[in-house]
């Protein structure tokens, strides 16, 4: 008998999904943002809103803890946290009613993604001349 009775689940902790390589998210963000030139199949906006959601809920704290590293003045911390408060926001707006919704907030999410790439690239050039410089 399950951990849990009637949910089939044994307890178990939930399995560690390996990070997604850069090739893989872009491919990710390329395929949402141009979902408004082709409608993909329900299933595969599913899976697709499923990835961006994971991407964005981890980059989202990540790039927060490399922009909480900087200084306050520092131009790049306020953009980096500012695209993070616009991730969250539309992460939580979720996907409403109807396919035209998910697509557009498949859209969405997908922008999201794109600007917490952007940022967390330009975070790690600034790490990495603040460790050349020391």
């Amino acid at each position: 008998m399950p951990f849990f009775p009637h949910t089939a689940n044994p307890g178990g902790a939930p399995a560690v999904r390996p990070p997604q390589p850069l090739e893989a998210i872009e491919d990710l963000v390329r395929e949402a943002t141009g979902a408004e030139r082709w409608l993909p199949a329900p299933h595969r906006m599913r899976s697709l809103t499923g990835r961006l959601r994971a991407y964005v809920l981890e980059k989202a704290y990540d790039l927060e803890l490399a922009a909480g590293a900087l200084p306050p003045s520092h131009r790049g911390r306020c953009d980096a946290l500012a695209a993070v408060h616009e991730a969250r926001y539309r992460l939580g707006l979720g996907p409403g009613d109807g396919y035209a919704s998910a697509i557009t907030y498949a859209r969405s999410l997908g922008r999201a993604a794109e600007e917490l790439l952007h940022y967390e690239q330009q975070m790690r050039q600034v790490h990495q001349v603040q460790q050349e410089e020391a």
